[in-house]
């Protein structure tokens, strides 16, 4: 009876999570970084995929996974947003059905803002993180038993960011030091050689992403602090003394429980920190689907000790779970209510616009790329029609180029070039106003989540440029 009831109750909250996250997903509108992956899949073969998402520094799981849905006629980006979604609740199944924990807990993991928004609403490449680790703490203690299912496992999850690759790699040797008879040697080899794979496609993209390039790592003191602080405003939303204390609590007592109940896990824990915040002030900035890896680091390292324990750890372990994850459910309920009240990013409505109001033929120039794809997922795949131009690229584009130098935000646009053969052009711009004297046929509203994807459209003529 008392395991009817369970189900019944699990089964609940998966459905009840299911359908508000589906409302929210069905309200969202796709933003640049989301709009990316599904238009450089859409616009491109395999090969200039594999060309390109190489300096964007991201593996290729999520592209090709995309790849098949984007390639379909008549196909939009919402299929992205619900491949994502579902992976996320089918991840949630897994989590409320088959992780150790008490229900509280277990619902604690689905009610924090990681859960509630980020993996579930934003469609990225980090909704598979969650059901691949899961997947891998289940056959944890079955990996003898079936090396090839745990590695190909292993293998999925450091293909999914380039943030899991180092405790997907300390998985990789705990499972070589602990398993040494040929199947699992073979596994182990293939583990490595697929992440050696990784860091060869990846290297030196660092040095080709406009982005990363551009950003100047802070001396070693104050990246630190300054890595930490982000953690806790990425996970709870704002940086207050008791957030703080939180996260070094739970980050602390996943420390100490390694160390005293499970050295294996504990090598596992440390060895993803050194990873994770070596990227984190050197290379990649934080967002927050990124550093919920961490918390989910640990709670797997939980999840693998909690049958060894006693009564009084698994206690202590799944009332940190709660305390850790549930305050974070405010920050969360204030995004969804900022997303359901406002635009996430004014791409959708210019796309609208422009599709009402400027011909297919026109020639649109762009001021700053990276915002712009925010506005071209939603416009349709025509060759020729509707798409942007770039001075920077030289060219047309749907996608941002990350191997391209940009100008400031505020450069202005050499408008005497683009109208000696034209007497008219239209402009879009997504960071400043630059045309005072000229008013635009188009300004986003001011409820806009994302704050530089607010658009203004300018018809400007020849006449206006050369008075004739």
């Amino acid at each position: 009876m008392e395991n009817k009831k369970q189900i019944l109750l699990n089964s609940l909250i998966i459905f009840l999570y299911a359908v508000c996250t589906l409302i929210f997903v069905l309200h969202h509108e796709i933003w640049a970084d989301e709009a990316q992956a599904w238009l450089v899949v859409r616009d491109l073969n395999i090969l200039g995929i594999i060309e390109h998402v190489r300096t964007e520094g991201h593996p290729l799981l999520w592209y090709f996974v995309l790849l098949p849905f984007a390639k379909l006629p008549l196909q939009g980006a919402m299929v992205m947003q619900i491949i994502n979604w579902l992976v996320v609740v089918v991840a949630l199944g897994i989590w409320m059905f088959k992780s150790p924990f008490n229900f509280l807990s277990k619902s604690a993991l689905l009610l924090s803002s990681g859960f509630l928004y980020w993996y579930a609403v934003i469609a990225r490449s980090y909704c598979f993180i969650p059901l691949f680790m899961f997947l891998i703490a289940i056959l944890y203690k079955k990996q003898k038993e079936h090396p090839f299912i745990y590695a190909l496992l292993i293998i999925l999850l450091a293909n999914t960011h380039i943030i899991m690759l180092g405790f997907c790699t300390g998985l990789a040797i705990l499972f070589l030091y602990n398993n040494r008879d040929k199947k699992s040697l073979i596994a182990a080899s293939l583990m490595l050689a697929s992440f050696a794979c990784i860091s060869l496609y990846l290297w030196g993209s660092q040095n080709e992403n406009i982005i990363v390039k551009s950003s100047a790592p802070l001396p070693f003191r104050q990246n630190v602090a300054f890595a930490l602080d982000r953690a806790v405003l990425n996970i709870y939303s704002n940086v207050t003394p008791f957030y703080t204390l939180i996260f070094y609590v739970f980050t602390v007592l996943g420390l100490i429980t390694t160390a005293i109940k499970n050295r294996q896990m504990l090598f596992l824990y440390v060895f993803n920190i050194i990873f994770q915040f070596g990227l984190y002030m050197y290379i990649w900035g934080q967002i927050p689907q990124r550093i919920y890896t961490l918390f989910l680091v640990i709670i797997f390292c939980f999840w693998i000790m909690f049958g060894d324990l006693g009564k009084q750890w698994k206690t202590v372990l799944n009332i940190a779970i709660l305390f850790a994850f549930l305050p974070s459910f405010s920050g969360g309920l204030t995004l969804i209510k900022q997303d359901l009240k406002d635009n996430f990013s004014d791409g959708k409505r210019t796309a609208e616009f422009i599709k009402t109001h400027i011909p297919q033929d026109a020639f649109i120039a762009s001021n700053y790329p990276l915002n712009t794809t925010s506005i071209s997922v939603y416009l349709p795949q025509n060759k020729g029609k509707w798409k942007f131009y770039y001075h920077g690229y030289k060219d047309y584009y749907t996608y941002s180029k990350w191997d391209k130098d940009l100008p400031p935000g505020f450069a202005p646009l050499p408008l005497a070039d683009y109208l000696k053969n034209r007497n008219d052009i239209y402009v879009i711009l997504s960071l400043g106003t630059f045309y005072e004297d000229i008013k635009p046929i188009y300004t986003s509203s001011g409820n806009v989540f994302t704050q530089q994807e607010k658009f203004s459209i300018y018809h400007i003529t020849r006449k206006q440029i050369y008075g004739k």
